[in-house]
């Protein structure tokens, strides 16, 4: 008998079609799958730095502990100073006003307006109580992780070409979010910096938001750049302003031209079209979360159509000109 084959056509429908329902499953379970995803992929950061420990000397119970506590402390002390500093702003957001005449501030007394009516700043202890899930969630799955990885070595063996393409993913999206980290922690530090120097209220919480917003490519540091410009704007008049938005946009340009690409050595890899893209995709999906983890999921999405042969065209259009795939097609074609 001959065996029926599916022919290659009907092969990317499924593929596609399999992408797009799970799409619309993570839509319909957004609320409670975006905390999920963030705290997994933060306990995927926070893993290199427990098998760092144990390369020190020391063992995996001694590290393991330090690592918990360590990361226990560091979320008790974010979640703490962000319930302390959203009552304060709460405080202080009414009686933030543009004083100055002119159609400008009109428009920037709107946005303070809009900021105040429409994001849930008043819902402190429904923002406290999810930073508790996902601290508790982040702890439990570093706890988990090396066993888990354990676990599929045994189940998949060492191996198994479906265990290595998702090291792979996960290798990818822990050297991002590293990278990411290291290059927002400067865009935080130096925001804070330059605002305590202009004596901007709530200048640390400022900083935190642009560590936050450094997540999202393209537009996390122009959202976090309106508070500050704003409360310039308040204290020092249009001038103030604009001397605040000019510094952003300078260390937004140093960051992402010249200290993000050196670090990543060939930057995203992706297609910048794609990049943005992706972000109100991702956003739409999972809420502000997907804004965040938008573009690692993009990557696994990219791995995953890469890994079939009727739809690695479509990988191959997401990615940019220094991707990795035509790399190694410009070698092959090199040694050939």
């Amino acid at each position: 008998m001959n065996e029926f084959k599916i022919p290659p056509y009907m092969r990317q429908i499924v593929i596609i079609a399999v992408i797009f329902v799970a799409i619309l499953g993570m839509k319909f379970t957004s609320e409670i799958l975006g905390p999920i995803l963030l705290s997994i992929f933060i306990s995927i950061i926070i893993y290199p730095f427990l098998m760092w420990l144990m390369k020190r000397g020391l063992s995996y119970n001694q590290s393991i502990i330090v690592t918990l506590v360590g990361t226990f402390a560091l979320g008790t002390s974010i979640i703490w100073f962000l319930a302390i500093s959203l009552v304060q702003l709460i405080e202080e957001l009414p009686d933030l006003n543009l004083s100055s005449g002119g159609l400008l501030a009109q428009y920037g007394n709107d946005i303070i307006k809009f900021i105040i009516t429409n994001l849930p700043l008043s819902d402190i202890t429904g923002l406290i109580t999810l930073g508790i899930f996902m601290l508790f969630a982040i702890i439990f799955l570093i706890y988990e992780l090396p066993q888990i990885k354990v676990r599929l070595v045994e189940g998949l063996g060492a191996d198994s070409p479906i265990l290595i393409k998702i090291f792979d993913i996960v290798d990818a999206n822990i050297k991002y979010f590293i990278i990411r980290a290291k290059v927002n922690l400067i865009y935080g530090l130096g925001v804070s910096a330059i605002l305590i120097i202009f004596d901007i209220n709530f200048a640390l919480l400022w900083g935190l938001l642009t560590f936050v917003l450094g997540f999202i490519p393209y537009l996390g540091i122009i959202i976090a750049a309106i508070p500050p410009v704003l409360v310039a704007w308040a204290k020092y008049g249009i001038w103030g302003a604009v001397i605040m938005g000019a510094f952003f946009i300078i260390i937004n340009t140093i960051a992402e031209s010249y200290i993000f690409p050196k670090l990543t050595g060939k930057g995203l890899q992706m297609s910048v079209f794609v990049v943005f893209v992706s972000l109100f995709v991702w956003g739409w999906i999972l809420g502000p979360t997907g804004f965040l983890i938008g573009v690692p999921l993009t990557l696994i999405v990219i791995k995953y159509l890469d890994n079939f042969k009727e739809t690695r065209w479509l990988a191959l259009l997401m990615t940019s000109e220094e991707g990795e795939g035509k790399e190694e097609n410009k070698k092959d074609e090199t040694k050939k």
